[in-house]
């Protein structure tokens, strides 16, 4: 074979694998992710993604790529070796039409044309006409309704109180059994499904149940800021310096910022790579939170590259140097806020631990279950400590599980609302109610600031409603349909003050 004609079909061959991996890959993050997720990350940090996570991708696509090749080679090959031609009778004249011709002509045609097609279908698969349709169409629902601490009066008490707030990895109400408010037909995580039965659990429903998913807010650091700020993360393409700089989020005050003002200690303890999503960059430029996490832990000797698993260190890590930490905050003046995330219930399947007890029929369960064992652990030990009668704990899921929706197939009712966990416990004030609310992630700022005692003057902070108050949160009184459309949408405000901070630079110089 001469070299041109090898070099052509090399070139041939690299198009259509190209475009049956674009297919592939567009078909699985349809399935899986919400684009606003995935032109996040492609435009920040990926330093800290779980290689194990990265090997599931391929292990979980590679079977999709076969089938996908296979259908878009056959065409190259039949030009090989078989072509077939008709002939067509329209209006008394004849034509003739060849399939598979064996020409070079129709072969990189084909390829160019496969990939083409391939870019058409995967840009209306993957949402990105619509993404393109909300970016161009500007909302001023932001605008109107955001409401900044700095302007309002935020009130604490005299003897201000600690807060560890825990975030759970992808822990959502579903695996609580459904005589209480669940999805299962048996309990998976019965120490949380207790905890939310006996302290304050904020419901959708009159039994245990949480938080609607809401645009911008469904991963991990997107549900950080909205649980924090009461914002959701928008980042368009052209700022997205914004997360990976001390500018993020510049505009924003938030509740890392209020316990700043009021002097607490903050820190914040992941069991992976901070950097990740710009969690260090928030939480730094954000309230000044000193970070704990997997690089921390080798620099302190805690563990050794070589000792890395899942994400970097595993959940019984997390927990019991978390114990080391939040004693040293407590020995300390200052009242404390002390922030944490589990990793072990990342999908997929999560990471089971070898002392986790494998008493359900999939990893994901067994997981989840011995998540809600350890959480329970720690909170029983706070109880014994000494600081722990002037603490409050927060424990709240960061958004749903993206476990594949096959995996519940079987085991939800259809018509089951999925929802984000949340428990309050040890709080000095009581909710005027709990159940029937209707709330976001965005409504947890000012709730965990109220739950340590904080008045808020008109009860909202961000676009988010203090949920031991009776006022109505957004979507109680617009509907979640309409907000997470509006969220979704382009916000001049939103790209001008909270991203860039022109106003608050206005007001600065102004004083």
């Amino acid at each position: 074979m001469k070299f041109g004609k090898l070099m052509m079909y090399l070139v041939i061959v690299f198009i259509l694998l190209l475009a049956s991996l674009i297919l592939t890959t567009s078909k699985y993050i349809n399935e899986k992710y919400v684009i606003d997720e995935i032109l996040y990350y492609l435009t920040n940090d990926f330093g800290g993604l779980s290689k194990g996570l990265i090997g599931y991708w391929v292990g979980d696509n590679i079977f999709s790529f076969i089938i996908i090749c296979t259908l878009v080679f056959l065409p190259f090959f039949f030009s090989h070796y078989r072509s077939k031609t008709y002939t067509l009778r329209l209006r008394k004249k004849k034509f003739k039409v060849t399939l598979f011709p064996q020409t070079n002509k129709f072969r990189i045609g084909y390829s160019i044309f496969t990939l083409m097609l391939t870019l058409v279908i995967s840009f209306f698969l993957l949402g990105i006409d619509q993404f393109i349709k909300r970016t161009y169409e500007n909302s001023t629902f932001i605008e109107e309704h955001y409401v900044d601490g700095r302007e309002v009066a935020i009130q604490f008490p005299e003897e201000k109180r600690n807060l560890v707030l825990i975030y759970l990895e992808s822990m959502e109400n579903a695996l609580v059994n459904e005589r209480n408010g669940g999805g299962w037909s048996y309990t998976v995580i019965p120490e949380l499904e207790r905890l939310a039965r006996d302290n304050i659990n904020f419901s959708h429903s009159d039994q245990i149940g949480g938080a609607y998913p809401i645009s911008n807010t469904v991963w991990t650091i997107a549900a950080m800021v909205a649980t924090s700020s009461g914002l959701p993360l928008k980042i368009p393409i052209e700022r997205n310096s914004y997360t990976t700089s001390e500018n993020f989020l510049k505009g924003a005050y938030t509740l890392g910022d209020v316990l700043k003002k009021e002097g607490y200690n903050q820190k914040l303890m992941v069991g992976s790579d901070a950097q990740f999503g710009g969690r260090t960059n928030y939480f730094t430029n954000h309230g000044d939170y000193e970070i704990f996490d997997y690089n921390t832990a080798i620099e302190e000797g805690k563990m050794t590259e070589d000792d890395k698993v899942w994400w970097g260190f595993d959940d019984t890590h997390l927990f019991t140097w978390a114990k080391d930490e939040i004693l040293e905050l407590a020995a300390e003046r200052e009242p404390f806020n002390f922030t944490l995330l589990t990793v072990n219930t990342h999908f997929p399947d999560g990471y089971l631990e070898e002392i986790a007890e494998q008493k359900f029929g999939t990893q994901y369960e067994n997981v989840y279950a011995h998540s809600s064992k350890q959480v329970n652990e720690f909170i029983q030990w706070m109880k014994q400590q000494e600081f722990y009668s002037n603490t409050t704990v927060v424990v709240i899921g960061d958004h749903l599980s993206m476990q594949d929706p096959a995996y519940y197939e079987g085991k939800l009712n259809p018509k089951y609302q999925r929802t984000i966990y949340n428990a309050f416990l040890n709080t000095p004030v009581t909710p005027t109610k709990t159940n029937y609310r209707l709330f976001t992630s965005l409504d947890m700022y000012p709730t965990i600031l109220a739950s340590i005692g904080a008045q808020i003057e008109g009860e909202r902070l961000g676009l988010g409603t203090n949920l031991f108050s009776n006022r109505r949160t957004l979507i109680e009184e617009y509907g979640l349909e309409y907000v997470d459309l509006e969220l979704s949408r382009n916000s001049h405000f939103y790209n001008q003050v909270i991203l860039d901070g022109d106003y608050f630079d206005l007001i600065k110089q102004a004083k």
